[in-house]
């Protein structure tokens, strides 16, 4: 235990902060998060039991979130920050795991190191509190990249451990189909080890099987739906894009110093923030620093991969490297790049980054020193302004039409507007809301399904229910009230609409950026 101190320390600290963080700024659900939580709530009810996430044949790990959530709403009543405490508990289980996995990689010093600077990382801060199905792909990261090591570590490597691997392995990619590249690096790894017999290879195979048998079940009793959605988004549509003339640059910088930052929930913001300059210089350094031996020497790379990565802290660095390439692979040939195609990354940067602080903190050189502890001082307290900023801020982060009607924008919708906004709501006991694509589900679940809400009136006819959950439409005869941005291009048609049928302006009520539109009273 006392080996492990200052693990605990960290961990004691990050778990009160990021509860802290839940309490003050996380109090509210974007779309995804409410679905997953309706999908909890249905479950606690008994009137659906989900395969995948409602309105996809995909993402199975949301359907797990819903059913942790379920068992938090049994125990504290249905609520955004019993949804979100489960995804906080996970991220505690996950940050565990990647310091296992450090330790299974590099000495101690390093492995606490990058421990510290993977609970520090911007990229994924607000992800520790995000249900969006990601939690339990985060934590299959460290426990394959531990059970690959623990393979090609082990002399007398006995049919188990493939056998547990395998498992894993179809676990997670039932849980998000996303981690398949990562899955298919790791197993390339293996089978391309010198030694590997064919009797583990197969025990390997058929624990996949085992682990990734329930979505094999769903294809074939669902006519592939999972797989023709999964092709769909991962044809590699958008690799394409990544060979035009500007995109390389675009990505490494436009969107790698974005990536770095701490907004990464959906889409790309316009800005580029300080912190992700700063994170992203730390981690090309890494990355340099631990590419350079293979740069100067190529034949050591097919060495190393022959040879299991066993031999020394540089050959465990080019797993690493090499695993931030898999992971990149998703990102580049995604039609639309978002930060969150390549959020695994973040864990192996992580890891680089506590392997070149403990390189700098054990160099006998004292500028080599000095620049270790200045690279971990911007870090802490560059993440800890980030950690601040954060905690100040209790907002949700969603789409919204641009200006121009042509597509989507990222916009953020103050806590207490939203709260504004649902208390007036029911104090009018609204039978009924017509609300835009963003706001239908969060309204359903922090009102507990009090009301219909529907946004058909906005031509969107996507429904994600399921069949078995009867769906409610506002009844245009009754009294209902519809809820948009102050700013949306639907606005002003609508307000004609509406005099045009009622014969009467709608009275607009305003709270921050959003509007709600209703019948004025008699």
């Amino acid at each position: 235990m006392r080996r492990h101190a200052l693990f605990i320390g960290v961990l004691v600290l990050i778990a009160a902060a990021r509860f802290a963080i839940l309490l003050t700024s996380q109090t509210h659900v974007h779309s995804d998060e409410a679905i997953i939580g309706l999908m909890g709530k249905h479950i606690l009810e008994g009137r659906y039991f989900p395969f995948y996430m409602y309105g996809q044949p995909y993402n199975a790990g949301a359907a797990w979130e819903a059913y942790f959530a379920a068992i938090a709403f049994a125990l504290f009543g249905v609520s955004a920050i019993a949804l979100k405490g489960c995804v906080v508990v996970l991220s505690l289980v996950g940050l565990f795991l990647f310091y296992r996995m450090c330790l299974a990689l590099y000495e101690q010093r390093a492995a606490v190191l990058a421990t510290i600077v993977f609970a520090l990382t911007p990229s994924l801060l607000k992800w520790h509190f995000q249900v969006r199905g990601y939690s339990w792909y985060f934590l299959s990261i460290p426990v394959l990249t531990l059970l690959f090591l623990s393979i090609e570590s082990t002399p007398n490597r006995r049919w188990p451990r493939f056998f547990l691997f395998g498992i894993v392995s179809g676990l997670s990619i039932w849980s998000l189909e996303l981690g398949i590249t990562f899955d298919i690096a790791l197993w390339i790894l293996l089978l391309l080890r010198r030694d590997l017999s064919l009797k583990n290879a197969l025990v390997a195979v058929a624990g996949f099987l085992l682990g990734y048998a329930p979505a094999i079940t769903f294809n074939l009793t669902h006519h592939s739906a999972n797989w023709k959605a999964v092709f769909a988004k991962t044809g590699g549509g958008g690799l394409a894009l990544f060979f035009r003339s500007g995109a390389l640059s675009q990505i490494i910088l436009t969107e790698m110093p974005k990536f770095f930052g701490p907004d990464t929930v959906l889409w790309y913001y316009p800005e580029k923030p300080a912190s992700g300059f700063i994170f992203y210089t730390i981690a090309i350094l890494a990355v340099g620093v631990a590419a350079s031996p293979f740069i100067r020497s190529p034949l050591k790379i097919l060495a190393a991969i022959r040879g299991g990565f066993v031999d020394g802290d540089e050959q465990r660095d080019l797993l690493l490297l090499l695993l931030i390439l898999a992971c990149f692979v998703p990102y580049v040939t995604a039609p639309l790049r978002v930060p969150g195609y390549f959020l695994a990354g973040c864990f192996f940067f992580a890891a680089l980054n506590g392997r070149l602080l403990e390189r700098c903190f054990t160099s006998s050189k004292l500028v080599v020193r000095l620049g270790g502890v200045g690279t971990f001082a911007a870090a802490v307290i560059t993440a800890t302004a980030v950690i601040i900023d954060t905690a100040r801020h209790n907002e949700i982060e969603t789409l919204t039409l641009c200006d121009s009607s042509e597509g989507y924008c990222m916009t953020q919708i103050a806590g207490r507007d939203l709260e504004r906004v649902e208390n007036h709501l029911r104090e009018a006991q609204m039978a009924g809301v017509w609300a835009t694509v963003s706001f239908v589900y969060p309204l359903l679940f922090e009102c507990g399904e009090s009301f219909a809400v529907s946004d058909t009136i906005f031509g969107y006819q996507h429904r994600v229910y399921p069949a078995a959950i009867p769906w409610r439409e506002p009844d245009p005869e009754g009294y209902f009230a519809i809820v948009l941005e102050n700013d949306s291009p639907f606005r002003a048609p609508l307000e004609a609409r509406f005099l045009q049928v009622t014969g009467a302006a709608p009275a607009i009520n305003e709270y921050g950026k959003l509007a709600i539109l209703e019948k004025k009273a008699q």
